[in-house]
C-alpha cells in the first residue's frame, strides 16, 4: 500500500518537473529556472508552522509539489508546497515571483485542528479553522479496493468537475489539472485515500480541490467526498456534472493574519 502511494507521489513529481523542463528548453533558461528553484525553497524555509494545541511543529513536505509560469495574466512563475507529511495536509501555500519584483505567499488553512504560522521575517497567521467543508461526492460509487483502482475513479472525477472565476467584471473559465499535485492517506483517522488536484486558470492556481475516500463516524462503508480550498482572492464557482457544488466570494486581497485564506508580500532579494 505505502510503496504504491510513494510510487505515484514520486511519477506526479516527475511529471511535474518534465512539464516544466518542457517549457525551458535552453541552457540559460533551465539555469534561470534552477534559481528560482533555489530561491524559492529558501522562502518556503523561512515559515514554521505549528499545530497550536500541542505545539507541535508540522513538516512540510520537502518539495514544491507543483511549478508553473504565469501567463494569463502578466511575467509571473510560482510554486505550491504543503505542510503535512501524513494524511491530509494542514496548509498549502502558493508562492508567487512577480517580475522579479516581489514574492507573494498565499496560504491557505486545510487542517482540522487550529494551526500557528511564524516567520522569521516577523509575521504571524493564526487561522481560526480550516477553508474545507468536506461533503459527500454526488452518485459517487464505493471507493476501489487497491490504490491504483482508487487513483482512477478520482482522476474520473475530476474530470466531471469545472470551474469559472469573477474578477474586474470579467467571467475566466478554469480548468482542473488532469494529474494530482499531491496524495496522501491516514488510516488512523479512517481516511483511506485522498488527493489534491490544482484548479487552474492557465497555469496559475487559483484553488484546490480535495477528493477522498474516507469511513465517516457512522457510516459502515467507506464514500467519496470532496471539498475545495481558495488559492486566490477572486469570486468562484466550481460546479460537478453541470451543477454548482462551491461557490466562494470575492474577499480582499490582504484578508486579516486570522483568517482561513492569508497572504503577506516580501520584495524580491536584490530589488
Amino acid at each position: 500500500m505505502k510503496s504504491c502511494l510513494v510510487g505515484c507521489l514520486v511519477s506526479l513529481a516527475l511529471s511535474g518537473w518534465l512539464v516544466f523542463a518542457q517549457e525551458e528548453p535552453n541552457s540559460d533558461a533551465t539555469a534561470e529556472a534552477a534559481e528560482f528553484l533555489k530561491t524559492a525553497r529558501a522562502n518556503a524555509a523561512l515559515f514554521t508552522i505549528q499545530e497550536v494545541k500541542t505545539g507541535k511543529e508540522i513538516e512540510r513536505v520537502e518539495n514544491p509539489v507543483f511549478r508553473y509560469k504565469e501567463v494569463a495574466r502578466g511575467s509571473a512563475q510560482g510554486t505550491v508546497w504543503i505542510w503535512g507529511r501524513k494524511g491530509r495536509p494542514a496548509a498549502v501555500l502558493e508562492m508567487i515571483r512577480h517580475l522579479d519584483r516581489e514574492d507573494w505567499f498565499c496560504f491557505h488553512a486545510t487542517s482540522d485542528e487550529p494551526i500557528k504560522l511564524t516567520a522569521k521575517t516577523g509575521q504571524t497567521w493564526t487561522p481560526k479553522s480550516s477553508d474545507l467543508t468536506f461533503r459527500p461526492l454526488p452518485g459517487a460509487p464505493e471507493p476501489a479496493d487497491s490504490p491504483a483502482g482508487r487513483f482512477r475513479q478520482m482522476k474520473a472525477f475530476s474530470r466531471q468537475f469545472t470551474s469559472h472565476e469573477f474578477w474586474q467584471n470579467a467571467r475566466h473559465e478554469m480548468r482542473i489539472l488532469p494529474v494530482p499535485l499531491h496524495r496522501y492517506e491516514d488510516r488512523d483517522r479512517q481516511l483511506l485515500d485522498g488527493a489534491i488536484f490544482g484548479i487552474v486558470l492557465g497555469t496559475h492556481p487559483e484553488a484546490t480541490l480535495f477528493l477522498e475516500a474516507a469511513q465517516p463516524v457512522g457510516e459502515k462503508k467507506p464514500i467519496w467526498q470532496f471539498a475545495v480550498g481558495r488559492s486566490g482572492a477572486a469570486e468562484m464557482v466550481v460546479n460537478y456534472e453541470d451543477k454548482e457544488v462551491h461557490h466562494m466570494p470575492l474577499i480582499e486581497t490582504f484578508p486579516p493574519p486570522t483568517n482561513t485564506y492569508w497572504r503577506m508580500i516580501l520584495k524580491a532579494e536584490g530589488k
